[in-house]
C-alpha cells in the first residue's frame, strides 16, 4: 500500500499496511486472497507483540522498526468517533538505514510490503 505521510525529520513513514474491505466490500490482494477483519486483527497484533522489525523487501537485515500500528474496523472506528471507507491496518515505520531512507525520499521505495502466513480456505462461490 502506498506511503501517507513521510516525516523527514523523525525518518517516519506512515501508511495502510493492509486493506481488507473498501466501502464493506471485500478486498481481493496481490496474491488473489480475501483476509478477514478479525484475522487481519490478530495478526496485526501478533507482529507488534513479537516482531516489529522492517526488513528491505522482505530480505536482509533490519532497516526499521514499526513503531505505530492501528487496526482500522467498523466497531474501533464507531468507538473512536472516527469515520472510514476502509477497514485495514495502518502502521507508521521508523527507518534507521541510511541507503533506504534515501530511497523513499526519492519516492524509489514509496509503499509497505507486508509478508505473512496464512492457511488458505477455499470460498465456495
Amino acid at each position: 500500500m502506498q506511503l501517507l505521510k513521510v516525516d523527514e525529520d523523525q525518518r517516519i513513514v506512515y501508511g495502510w499496511a493492509s486493506v481488507v474491505t473498501e466501502k464493506g466490500i471485500p478486498v481481493v490482494d496481490r496474491q488473489g486472497d480475501i483476509i478477514e477483519v478479525d484475522t487481519l486483527v490478530k495478526a496485526a497484533n501478533s507482529f507488534m507483540e513479537e516482531v516489529r522489525t522492517t526488513k528491505s523487501m522482505h530480505a536482509g537485515g533490519e532497516i526499521g522498526k514499526f513503531i505505530h500500528s492501528l487496526p482500522v474496523t467498523k466497531e474501533l472506528c464507531a468507538a473512536l468517533g472516527i469515520q472510514s471507507d476502509r477497514e485495514g491496518w495502518i502502521v507508521a515505520c521508523k527507518i534507521y538505514d541510511d541507503a533506504i531512507w534515501a530511497r523513499v525520499k526519492s519516492g524509489e521505495l514509496a509503499a509497505f510490503s507486508v509478508g505473512g502466513r496464512g492457511t488458505r480456505e477455499k470460498i465456495n462461490d
